[in-house]
């Protein structure tokens, strides 16, 4: 068997249902018995193990002599596992000759023995030689059939279609059988057989058959005689996949009532693989010390990787499990996006607390604590939840066979993803709020790339635009910059005019010559005083008498004298250089007084006061303001300069916010784009639900609520916004100029188009109005005014503004495909009918649905969610809370959980419908049960 598989609940088992032992005459083995070259018990049983086969039937020809061999040396290989040995479980069998020539199976119970082969084969009456096929029963086919029914085994004619077949056909035939028509009819009307064995599916049967109603399921066996590598029928070659809770007739008989599809499946179908897993799936979930469950004891739920069924009268725990699991996925959240007064919000808030009294609400304790173990990718991961967030260890996985805390401490959808709805949700999803749908439409479709590509495109606008406002604010002294410049140069102009800018430049130039040389001459005459009082400081100071004698200090009297003596000297010829330089001075001054420079100054001199008077008679009083102005011109030159390059740098950032702008609307567009193509893909062949996008949404209603949160208004400026039509006079306001362009489209992206081209209108109209303008009423335009004044950010986001999208929901009425009705139309259970619709058509996540059934009648569960609950296990793991047996037993469940109440809730049974306990308690607490039941196996009878 496969130990991989280490899950509750029912799963797949390869079942040979066709095999031969030494006992068969036939095969080569037989001849060897007694010698060295005999196949022993042992070496036929690691022949199956070693080809992974689970369930073997043995049938040897009107034999059961071995079947107490291979349980002796099969018990024996238990003890002491040789190499290749794996699980393996035996059901004794015969194949019976019949008569009238044809091979009949028989499958007893693992527990029936050899004796009780011989049993079946002595009250049909077999003579002919036991292991050997020449002999027949001398019961008919019809009454060996019962007579295996009666000894508790399952007849199943062998190699139907083939030789010694029930419905072979007659040579050269393709509708007619080759066995007596009325013996053929009788035995196709015991209700006992549920199968038949073939060897290709592909022959067609007889049209006895076909017209008799029945459709036993088709299995496939090796038939095998020899283990030769030249033998076509070897262990493993042929075989069926049979789902059941564990090997036992019982199991095999609920199997092959469900037939193929459900709980048959064929080893030639190589798109089926029975133990691929979904890439996440819960595994279990520990729940200790909640006020109404896991007190003393954790209650622990274990999961099969396909459908679980959670069962029990009111009050027993369900929904504490399905809570359970919300908070250990920390999928709290997800009900915060409705409406605080909902029924589902408020049912998880009164569980999420914890009671200060007896009396009061509350599903938790102080020590709550819960443990989800799940399998992400293969890997298998520990989630912690302990009230007050006490635990130590959140996140772990399982490495090296033991459980490490995990590098990553994230909780997030994107890494451990589930879909937990409760009847409520999937009411508030079809109600008339349909963020909550759109938040699930994403959720599924995968948008967050296209959302958060809109942020940033976003970002960068907004970016880009308050660049732009800094630098219209540095821009704003350039209109009194451009003013001056204009004052400065018109003035200028007066200078400039016929000759007057030659006389001004000239009058400049040699009054700034004047300057200079006379600032030379002072320098000259500077330094001469300089040089003067320099030598008036040249004094010699006398020797003190009393400390020299003449006499006796001749020499350096002396020398002092010779001293001042140079002294002396120097003072005369410093105050003759003095009076040569103060000489030389006046000297050159006067010259110049007679030279052509002087001539041409006095020229030039009197040219500028003829002008000057000039001047003044036109209103310029100050000739000497021309260098002033132009040196003024030349700085207000540099700043326009300046300011243009700002210019520049608008008029780029202008392009660009422009294609900013476009960047904006194309990433809106493609998450309408993305929801819509999900939902198509989705739901393209969808009999029950049908929804459409409406991008933008285009509904008054919609629209309305957007624009107003968008500028923070709730119910004012009624005639600016929205004014709906009465009687003659026509719907006004903003809302309703922009649905004017889609009412007169004549297609879908016509309408989208003409839409986004009014919304473009609306956002220009109010961003003009932040400016001032008069675009609406006199208070609307105040307030955006104002609004735009307190945030200058606020006509960013008007031109950001996209209201959010619509979804057009219809249902069928009858669930056929037909007949499709807006959901505003339908009743609540037609409502949930259409969610569940489009809940169980997409994701592989887990989904976990609590009590979906409340609002729908047991034709609509049949026809909706059972159908889809067998399609969507394939690919994801279902976990259902429901009261209604339809879903638990027409669905399949693979492992189902019965939950009871005794002073607190528990586990009272847990397994497969496949038990005969767990039917009797789906009986006992489901109303309907037994309907279910025989809905399922109609030729079940009243055993269930």
């Amino acid at each position: 068997m496969n130990e991989a598989w280490q899950f509750p609940g029912a799963r797949w088992w390869k079942f040979d249902f066709h095999t031969h032992t030494p006992a068969s005459t036939d095969t080569p083995w037989h001849k060897l018995i007694g010698t060295s070259g005999e196949l022993t018990p042992q070496q036929w049983l690691i022949k199956y193990m070693q080809a992974g086969i689970d369930c073997v039937a043995v049938t040897d020809h009107n034999s059961g002599a071995w079947i107490d061999t291979l349980k002796s040396a099969y018990a024996g290989m238990q003890k002491s596992p040789p190499d290749g040995f794996r699980e393996l479980q035996l059901f004794p069998g015969v194949e019976i000759s019949v008569s009238g020539g044809i091979h009949l199976l028989a499958i007893f119970d693992p527990e029936a023995n050899t004796s009780d082969i011989d049993s079946l084969l002595g009250t049909v009456g077999y003579d002919g030689t036991k292991g050997d096929s020449d002999g027949v029963s001398r019961k008919s086919a019809t009454e060996v059939v019962q007579a295996v029914l009666d000894a508790g085994a399952l007849p199943i004619p062998a190699h139907a279609d083939h030789m010694k077949g029930l419905l072979r056909l007659e040579t050269g035939s393709t509708t007619k059988a080759a066995l007596d028509a009325n013996t053929l009819r009788q035995v196709l009307a015991n209700p006992g057989i549920l199968a038949m064995e073939v060897v290709d599916r592909a022959t067609p049967k007889p049209v006895v058959y076909n017209q008799s109603g029945v459709s036993w399921a088709e299995v496939v066996g090796s038939d095998c005689h020899n283990f030769k590598d030249t033998c076509r029928n070897l262990p493993g070659s042929r075989f069926t996949w049979v789902k059941m809770a564990k090997p036992s007739l019982e199991g095999l008989r609920l199997g092959l009532l469900d037939g193929e599809g459900v709980s048959v499946r064929h080893c030639d179908e190589g798109a089926f693989d029975p133990f691929r897993k979904p890439e996440h799936f819960i595994e279990s979930i520990e729940i200790a010390s909640t006020r109404a469950m896991g007190n003393g004891r954790p209650a622990v739920l274990a999961f099969n990787p396909y459908f679980n069924a959670i069962v029990g009268g009111r009050g027993t725990g369900k929904s504490t499990v399905v809570h359970a699991l919300r908070l250990a996925y920390r999928r709290e959240g997800d009900l915060s996006r409705l409406d605080p007064k909902s029924e589902p919000y408020e049912t998880f808030e009164r569980f999420n607390r914890i009671p200060k009294s007896r009396s009061d609400e509350g599903g938790l304790k102080a020590d709550t604590a819960l443990v989800l173990i799940l399998n992400r990718d293969g890997v298998r991961h520990r989630l912690h939840w302990q009230h007050g967030d006490q635990a130590v260890v959140l996140v772990e996985e399982w490495q090296a066979n033991s459980w490490q805390p995990s590098a990553s401490q994230t909780i997030s959808n994107n890494r451990f993803p589930v879909r937990l709805f409760s009847q409520g949700q999937i009411a508030a999803l079809a109600g008339h709020g349909q963020q909550a749908m759109l938040d699930v439409i994403d959720d599924a479709a995968g948008t967050s790339g296209s959302q958060e590509a809109l942020e940033e495109a976003k970002r960068v606008f907004f970016a880009s635009r308050g660049r732009l406002r800094e630098l219209d604010g540095r821009l704003k002294g350039r209109d009194a910059l451009s003013i001056s410049l204009q004052d400065v140069q018109r003035k200028l102009q007066r200078f400039e005019d016929v000759q007057h800018a030659g006389v001004l430049k000239a009058y400049q130039h040699v009054t700034r010559q004047s300057r200079e040389v006379e600032r030379q001459f002072e320098h000259q005459i500077a330094l001469a005083g300089q040089i003067n009082s320099l030598a008036e400081d040249l004094v010699v100071e006398e020797l003190p008498g009393e400390l020299f004698d003449t006499t006796n200090d001749a020499d350096v009297l002396s020398a002092v004298q010779a001293l001042s003596n140079a002294i002396h000297q120097a003072k005369a010829k410093l105050l003759g250089v003095a009076e040569q330089l103060k000489s030389v001075g006046a000297g050159l001054r006067h010259g110049l007084a007679q030279s052509q420079w002087k001539t041409q100054l006095d020229l030039t001199t009197s040219a500028y006061e003829k002008l000057k008077i000039e001047l003044q008679e036109q209103g310029v009083n100050d000739p000497s303001e021309y260098g002033r102005l132009a040196l003024e011109r030349q700085r207000l030159d540099t700043e326009v300069k300046r300011f243009d390059g700002l210019q520049k740098q608008r008029d780029e950032l202008m392009e660009q916010i422009k294609v900013q702008w476009h960047e904006v609307l194309d990433a809106r567009r493609a998450i309408s784009e993305t929801r819509r193509q999900f939902l198509r893909l989705t739901l393209s062949e969808n009999l029950f639900v049908r929804i459409e996008l409406v991008p933008y949404g285009q509904e008054v209603e919609v629209l309305e609520r957007s624009l107003r949160e968008m500028l923070g208004i709730a119910d004012k400026y009624t005639d600016d916004i929205y004014v709906a039509a009465q009687g003659d006079a026509l719907a006004k306001g903003a809302i309703a100029n922009l649905l004017i362009g889609p009412t007169l489209a004549t297609d879908e992206e016509e309408t989208t188009a003409s839409f986004e081209e009014g919304l473009q209108q609306l956002q220009r109209r109010l961003v003009n109005a932040c400016r001032g303008k008069p675009e609406f009423s006199t208070w609307f335009n105040k307030f955006l005014v104002s609004a735009s004044e307190r945030r200058p950010e606020f006509m960013d986001h008007i031109l950001c503004w996209f209201p959010e999208d619509g979804l057009r929901i219809e249902y069928s009425r009858k669930g056929d495909g037909r007949d499709f009705q807006p959901i505003g139309q339908a009743s609540a259970g037609q409502r949930a009918a259409a969610m569940l619709a489009f809940l169980l058509a997409h994701g592989d996540e887990p989904l976990v649905l609590d009590q979906p059934e409340d609002d729908l009648d047991n034709h609509l569960i049949y026809d909706l969610v059972v159908k889809q609950i067998r399609a969507n296990k394939l690919r994801r793991q279902l976990l259902i809370v429901t009261h209604n047996p339809n879903i638990v037993v027409n669905g399949d469940a693979e492992m189902l959980y019965a939950l009871d109440f005794n002073h607190q809730c528990f586990v009272k049974h847990r397994g497969s419908l496949q038990e005969k306990e767990m039917r009797e308690e789906v009986c006992r607490i489901m109303e309907g049960g037994r309907e279910a039941f025989e809905r399922r196996y109609q030729r079940l009878g009243k055993e269930v």
